[in-house]
């Protein structure tokens, strides 16, 4: 009777998934979600045998001659590929990510996962790995699904940002999972670290793939600042004397003197092989990536720019007069070796408390011995959206050299954001003005209550209404002032009298945001753009200056982009912005610094001046992850 129970469980979920694929796979043109459920419903679990006959006359009466032809066809073509699908869904994995496992796998999917089910964690949660290798039969007790419970936690970890976690949490956690003894779930820790699948630091436990990427770093930071000087002759290591005389004169090269900060940074540039620049808003980093690209071209070197972010990446360009790119093209280039790099190269990338421990990593991967690395940042930013942690966790290390540039140079009043962002970044909140007619600067607008999307929509108003150089950032996506609310009501206002997308929330003009990382593409996740074409089911978006397409499925990863979150914004920079204050766990001083700093000269902040001041007196998100290198940052 149970085992009975279970198999009309999976004919219901096979035959949910057959809907799924049917609608959404291009090969079945002409079946969508409707003719799809009629299918189902009038064949039900006969389904995929009746299709596999070939035979189209039984499908006629419900989708036509044409579309039976087209659905006998398609399904004869990928047979196997459609097999797979259904004993994938019938084993309790959801269509969506069964697509993945086929794209992955193929046709071996189903030999894979039988004999190795647990292989799933890398592509699904715990809990849906489980269940499916249960319905397989894996022992409750089998070795390999104790490995798979420590692996689990140490991938919710990096979830989380984590890529290092202490021994006693990942046993507690482990103990959870397999609802056992902590002396069993310890057994099980040391099983996982005997297979090589958590591997030991310092009294805790890394995933092995984080522990390899940090391991490779460290080794490559270690031989940058440890190598040989280079006996290259266009590459030759440039001496103090020659040096300093170039620094004198760089009014010359570049328009502006240099104060002895900005001097030491382009010391550090031009002499080390790897190095960090560190410093706030307003401090003269630009005015210093200028004569470090002056500096090496004098002395024969060659510079490559680059930021993560595409906008970052613009005004690199900009500020410095050179070519500069994001981080995957330029991958990209020194791929299909479009880019030569050698030990006459320098990378420079801005916006470095951005990059992430894979970017970093991949970019390590790609450059060659003697080649130089100078990273640009402000650690005082929110830590990146990927795992681990870079810039924030180097600043702590002593052995990396490294320049701060502390002496602001952009403001023109007390209440300048650059004054304010630095105080901010100190843990003070300041005195800041809460008239809206105050200039710029920054500005608290007070609210009795938590803000609204109505009065967000007042402030833009009031402001003149919305426009490319005003972004309204929020720390969050939910809510009655989070970036979907503040999204559907500018919609609303704007978009009338527009032309609007059929069956999508866009119209011509309105700024939108790429959800994922596409190499491809050249787009990351978080990237700006705005809609300049709608016509015949393509949306047309141009992303600084490159323009892409977008229909079907693809659309999905579109957004309005009105108010986006404030993790979103790094490395964008406005004129204007407004943000709601809102009160939730993630507001923190780094938050509201970042969202400070990335506008150029006013800032409307919109809530209760005692929900901002308890967040910026809070610890930093990126403070508390734990990884590697903070270890390594707190031993030296």
């Amino acid at each position: 009777m149970e085992k009975g129970a279970m198999t009309c469980v999976g004919q219901e979920h096979g035959m949910t998934g057959l809907v799924r694929h049917l609608a959404e796979d291009q090969a079945f043109a002409g079946i969508g979600y409707a003719k799809a459920a009629r299918l189902v419903e009038a064949f039900g679990a006969d389904l995929p045998r009746l299709l596999s006959e070939g035979d189209p006359t039984p499908f006629v009466p419900i989708v036509g001659v044409a579309t039976a032809a087209t659905l006998i066809e398609a399904w004869r073509e990928s047979q196997a590929r459609n097999d797979i699908m259904v004993w994938l869904d019938e084993n309790g994995l959801d269509s969506r990510l069964a697509s993945r496992i086929l794209r992955l796998w193929g046709a071996d999917s189903a030999r894979r996962i039988r004999k190795h089910p647990y292989a799933l964690m890398a592509l699904a949660d715990w809990h849906a790995v489980d269940a499916t290798a249960q319905r397989l039969g894996v022992a409750l007790d089998d070795p390999a699904r104790q490995v798979a419970a420590v692996e689990a936690v140490l991938y919710e970890r990096l979830q989380r940002q984590h890529t290092w976690t202490i021994a006693r949490e990942v046993e507690i956690r482990v103990g959870k999972l397999l609802r056992m003894p902590q002396e069993a779930a310890r057994r099980a820790v040391a099983l996982a670290e005997q297979v090589g699948a958590a591997l030991p630091l310092r009294g805790g436990f890394q995933p092995a793939g984080a522990a390899m990427m940090e391991q490779y770093v460290t080794e490559r930071i270690l031989d940058m600042l440890e190598g040989p000087a280079t006996d290259d002759l266009i590459a030759r290591e440039v001496g103090n004397t020659e040096l300093e005389t170039w620094l004198d004169g760089t009014r010359g090269a570049i328009g502006v003197d240099l104060n002895e900060e900005q001097r030491a940074a382009v010391r550090l540039a031009v002499q080390s092989r790897f190095g960090l620049v560190l410093g706030g808003a307003g401090v003269g980093k630009t005015t210093v990536l200028r004569a470090v690209c002056a500096a090496c071209e004098s002395f024969g070197r060659v510079v490559h720019l680059m930021a993560l972010a595409g906008r970052a990446a613009v005004r690199m360009r900009e500020a410095t007069g050179r070519p500069s790119s994001t981080i995957a093209a330029f991958l990209k280039a020194c791929e299909t070796d479009k880019v030569t790099l050698g030990p006459e190269s320098l990378v420079v990338i801005d916006e470095s408390s951005m990059v992430d421990l894979p970017n970093l990593y991949r970019l390590l991967r790609h450059l060659p011995d003697g080649c130089r690395l100078l990273l640009v940042g402000d650690e005082a930013q929110l830590g990146p959206i990927g795992f681990g942690l870079t810039l924030h966790a180097f600043t702590e290390i002593h052995a990396i050299p490294k320049v701060r540039l502390t002496r602001i140079y952009r403001h023109s009043e007390a209440s300048g954001i650059p004054i304010v962002a630095a105080s901010v970044r100190n843990g003070v909140l300041p005195s800041i003005p809460s008239r809206i007619d105050a200039g710029d600067g920054v500005i608290l607008v007070p609210t009795v209550k938590a803000p609204t999307a109505d009065d967000v929509v007042d402030i833009v108003a009031t402001l003149g209404g919305f426009t490319d150089d005003l972004r309204i950032l929020s720390p969050v996506k939910a809510g009655d002032s989070g970036t979907l609310a503040l999204n559907a009501s500018f919609h609303a206002i704007m978009s009338p009298g527009r032309s609007r997308f059929p069956g999508r929330a866009f119209a011509l003009g309105e700024p939108v945001i790429y959800g994922k990382n596409d190499y491809r593409r050249d787009l990351r996740n978080g990237s700006l753009g705005t809609v300049v074409g709608v016509d015949r089911g393509v949306l047309t978006v141009d992303f600084d200056g490159g323009f892409h397409e977008f229909a079907g499925p693809a659309l999905d990863e579109l957004a309005l982009a009105y108010a986006i979150t404030v993790h979103k914004a790094q490395g964008s920079q406005f004129r204007n912005i407004v943000m709601p204050v809102v009160p939730t766990r993630i507001l923190d001083r780094s938050l509201i610094y970042t969202a400070l700093t990335r506008a150029s000269e006013r800032v409307v902040l919109v809530g209760q001046r005692d929900i901002l001041e308890n967040a910026v007196i809070a610890m930093s998100a990126a403070g508390q992850r734990e990884t590697g290198f903070t270890l390594l940052s707190r031993s030296v």
